[in-house]
């Protein structure tokens, strides 16, 4: 008998090659839907035909731009589309319509430079608002534009972040007022003709505000929050009592996205349990919630009802799937909506565990554990911690086109949610805050002790990797325990706080003060948490990958690791990539970041 043919080693760019999808939105009539695809190497708008919330035909690329499509929005009346892109993933978003989703694209902003941030459609679709940053780089004032004859007028002069949620009739307009932080909101309502903004609902302490939905009447909305609760929760809005009334909550869970039925009666929320999302569907007059569940385990995204149906739509990834169109209907349960795309390379073991341990000062910490086929070497297998960004962000169970190929490669995959993460309820969240941001790094450190502690991984042979916020953790790991790591890697992460607060995007500086210090006040803070203050701690063989036009951590910050490293004749290599920002957006670069990332391993782990 022939022995079975050993399976063929997969390429990295294979697996950034497979496609993705999401951003689904529906046009009125709910006979279109349109969404965005990588399939063409960069995200791009894709429309296909829809009948009974179903497609009724194979979908068609209708933008072929040089840049990617952020994001997409068709008018709640009529099929007008708007889309917002950036340059180089600068975050400079312009604002573009595609009349009818078939005509040419017409630009309704042109300064270049300038943050334009999309709000919302009046109801009648003959009015748009935005935010924008044109008239001061720092602040986001309110713009309202009458598509009839594309006049636009600043109707609010703002002092920080803010979006605008929804048009009330003709003369209102409700704000997200967000200059305190993401997480300390406000409602508020602005009068279009005094430009006067007054509160909508008066809270005491921090609060956030998600998924705001209004009643008809505008006295009253549905909404996700969790003022006066540790967790976002389903609620009531009154805004003549300016009263809350609980709906619906997954007690010690956030509840991340709701979406209001059609018909009213009842709401979608996506509930997120420990990294694994689900859907739990909830009838607004009794409360009763059904648990729809997922796909899979994994990560549900955009989430919306066809319209006159109560079918969803939603995306949906899990670690063995990149991100799809998915539906559900109370007949066919979930089911995807085009052909499944060739994840062949991706096997079942790329699910993970989702396990806890109790740190360095009794804190029960949950991280992910991603651990390759087969029996460990004699030695144990090699680990790779992956650090996610935010802080305030979470790992959760999604797809990552490095992870398979590092299982394949016989690389243990370790992904923590160290204190100061989302996903756990608001303490949690704020537990790294300030003068608590080593304790974060701490969690990270105790947890290498633990894996280490194993049987079946290498104590000898573990690396830290992260980016953005993740690419901090990597460098304070490596710079206060740096006998601990045999390799680390730093992708666009911050190595000096004072200087990232003089150079990150102007709009940004008011937010990430409230999370990291103001620049002044807590400028020894800042000084004292930087790892470049310590750089000469680090030993080890380090990549920094960084890009030119990253508008949130510059990339001055990863030139100076590299530049004080290389003082220091300490083995560091460098890729740096053009024309791209916070992330990688085309599927040439993702490869090659990710395959300098596998090669870089290959050497030293």
């Amino acid at each position: 008998m022939n022995s079975p043919s050993p399976v063929a080693p997969v390429s990295m760019s294979d697996y950034v090659a497979l496609p993705e999808a999401s951003g689904a939105s529906l046009s009125a009539d709910g006979t279109q839907m349109a969404f965005l695809s990588n399939e063409s190497g960069l995200n791009q708008i894709w429309l296909c035909d829809m009948q009974d919330g179903r497609p009724s035909g194979p979908p068609r690329q209708i933008t072929d731009l040089s840049e990617r499509v952020v994001s997409i929005a068709f008018a709640p009346k009529g099929r007008d589309l708007i889309y917002t892109t950036d340059c180089g993933m600068d975050e400079r978003y312009q604002i573009w319509l595609i009349p009818g989703a078939e005509g040419s694209p017409r630009p309704l902003t042109t300064a270049r430079g300038r943050v334009h941030v999309w709000g919302c459609w009046s109801a009648d679709a003959t009015r748009i608002a935005f935010a924008s940053n044109e008239r001061d780089p720092r602040l986001m004032d309110i713009h309202v534009m009458d598509l009839g004859t594309f006049e636009r007028r600043r109707v609010w002069q703002g002092a920080g972040h803010v979006e605008p949620l929804a048009f009330a009739g003709d003369d209102r307009l409700l704000l997200r007022d967000c200059r305190r932080s993401m997480r300390d909101q406000d409602l508020l309502w602005l009068a279009l003709g005094t430009g006067v903004a007054t509160p909508a609902l008066p809270h005491a302490g921090p609060a956030q505000y998600l998924s705001v939905k209004l009643d008809p009447d505008a006295c009253g909305a549905l909404v996700l929050t969790d003022q006066g609760n540790d967790v976002p929760r389903l609620c009531h809005a009154d805004f003549s009592a300016q009263t809350l009334t609980p709906l619906h909550e997954a007690p010690g869970w956030e509840i991340e996205k709701a979406v209001l039925a059609p018909d009213k009666t009842s709401a979608a929320c996506v509930v997120n349990r420990e990294g694994l999302l689900r859907i739990e569907l909830v009838d607004l007059a009794t409360g009763t919630a059904t648990d729809l569940g997922a796909p899979a385990g994994g990560v549900i995204g955009g989430l919306a009802f066809a319209p006159e149906t109560r079918q969803l739509i939603l995306d949906f990834s899990s670690p063995s799937e990149p991100t799809a169109l998915w539906g559900w209907s109370a007949e066919d349960g979930f089911t995807r909506l085009f052909a499944a795309a060739d994840t062949g390379p991706v096997t079942s073991h790329c699910a993970p565990e989702v396990l806890r341990f109790d740190s360095f000062d009794g804190l029960s910490v949950p991280y992910f554990l991603y651990t390759p086929a087969g029996t460990p070497p004699e030695t144990g297998w090699p680990v790779l911690f992956l650090v996610h960004g935010g802080p305030e962000s979470q790992w959760k169970a999604q797809f990552r086109a490095d992870i398979p190929h590092h299982l394949q490669n016989g690389i243990m995959v370790v992904a923590p949610n160290v204190r100061g993460s989302s996903g756990y309820g608001r303490r949690y969240c704020a537990a790294d805050d300030l003068e608590k941001r080593m304790d974060a790094v701490q969690d990270l450190i105790a947890l290498r002790d633990h894996i280490a502690a194993r049987e079946d991984t290498d104590a000898a042979r573990i690396a830290v990797a992260g980016q953005s916020y993740g690419g901090f953790m990597t460098l304070a790991a490596m710079t206060e325990a740096p006998e601990k790591w045999c390799c680390g890697i730093d992708i666009y992460g911050i190595s000096n706080f004072p200087t990232l607060m003089m150079t990150t995007g102007p709009w940004r500086q008011v937010l990430r003060a409230a999370e990291y210090g103001d620049p002044v006040q807590d400028a020894e803070l800042l000084r004292r948490i930087s790892p470049i203050a310590r750089i000469a701690r680090i030993t080890a063989p380090l990549l920094i990958v960084h890009a030119t036009d990253d508008p949130r951590v510059p990339i001055e910050q990863g030139e100076q690791v590299l530049s004080a490293l290389r003082g220091l004749d300490r083995p560091v290599d460098y890729l740096r990539i053009e024309h791209e920002g916070h992330g990688f957006s085309r599927r040439s670069n993702k490869s090659r970041v990710f395959e300098t990332i596998a090669a870089f391993l290959a050497r030293h782990l």
